[in-house]
């Protein structure tokens, strides 16, 4: 019978055994950890993250336009190539950091926008996404519109936007201007038997329930939401067209926000009387700070021989 004699083994080679077994395991798994890192880290440079503005200039018709782009965003690019980012700021804040070199890839702004046209990248300045429209509203049961005049009209003087121009171009001149709401609160307490206001009103009359009843104004539009791509990078750029194109085909979707697309019928309800409409003079295009100041100049004086002349 064979015997064997077991030797007795020292701590010091207990602890080269383990050392040699420590070195074994790291020159295994130092591939395999650094392929993983390689392939994480091209993972995120395959991310490509932009920045997208949301200026409200004009009262929308109902929900946030910032909230739309940005769902409309994560489905178009839910392959995780692209991520943008959208933030809602007023237009004074966007000047603001447009002058202190804050540059977002895209922008969506109303018309009449100033200090924005010098940052515009593409051969195409911009698209009309989306828009609104000026409407007279009453709630009288004899109301038919004939009798409108400055004494029995309020205006919702809105925001960003040109509300006094339309009503200089409807022959209300001098009508009495109040906030949006206040000007809504005034038409419904019988204050006043028409409101010169927007797609806004509208919603807020169908909301409380209240009848009402609508003529569209084709005089004048400025209601026009707008987006321009302004980064210049190659790749930003294609992904920035990306969405821009898919946002204008997807325009059904536009009736979440209770807005108009032209060329477009979206509503079977009185907001459809507000679809489509021709409009005799409109300003849909971003401007220079000077026709800015133009165009204020001349809705002070009321003179809307010149603001024909700005807005053919």
């Amino acid at each position: 019978m064979l015997k064997f004699k077991l030797r007795k083994i020292s701590i010091q080679e207990i602890f080269r055994i383990i050392a040699f077994a420590l070195c074994l395991i790291i020159l295994i798994l130092a591939p395999i950890i650094t392929t993983i890192d390689n392939k994480n880290a091209s993972g995120e440079d395959d991310i490509t993250v932009m920045t997208l503005w949301q200026i409200d200039s004009f009262e929308g018709g109902k929900g946030s336009r910032a909230d739309f782009l940005q769902k409309v965003a994560d489905r178009i690019f839910k392959d995780k190539s692209c991520y943008i980012k959208v933030t809602a700021l007023t237009a004074d804040a966007a000047r603001l950091n447009l002058s202190e070199g804050n540059i977002p890839d895209i922008i969506s702004y109303g018309a009449g926008m100033f200090g924005i046209e010098n940052f515009i990248c593409d051969e195409t300045p911009y698209y009309t996404w989306c828009r609104g429209g000026y409407c007279i509203l009453s709630i009288s049961d004899n109301a038919d519109f004939s009798d409108c005049s400055k004494d029995n009209t309020i205006i919702n003087g809105g925001t960003d936007n040109l509300s006094y121009a339309a009503a200089i171009f409807c022959g209300l001149k001098d009508a009495k201007v109040d906030k949006p709401t206040g000007a809504y609160v005034q038409l419904v307490n019988g204050k006043y038997k028409y409101l010169l206001g927007t797609q806004r009103d509208i919603f807020r009359l169908k909301s409380r329930g209240v009848a009402f009843k609508l003529k569209p104004i084709t005089e004048f539009n400025d209601l026009y939401q707008n987006i321009s791509i302004f980064t210049k990078e190659t790749k930003k750029y294609n992904y920035a067209k990306k969405f821009i194109n898919c946002l204008l085909s997807e325009n059904n979707e536009i009736s979440n926000l209770g807005l108009f697309f032209d060329g477009n019928k979206i509503y079977d309800d009185e907001l459809s009387q507000m679809e489509d409409v021709q409009f005799t003079y409109k300003l849909k295009t971003p401007l220079s700070e000077d026709i800015k100041k133009e165009v204020d100049n001349a809705i002070l004086n009321c003179d809307e021989n010149k603001l024909k002349k700005l807005f053919k």
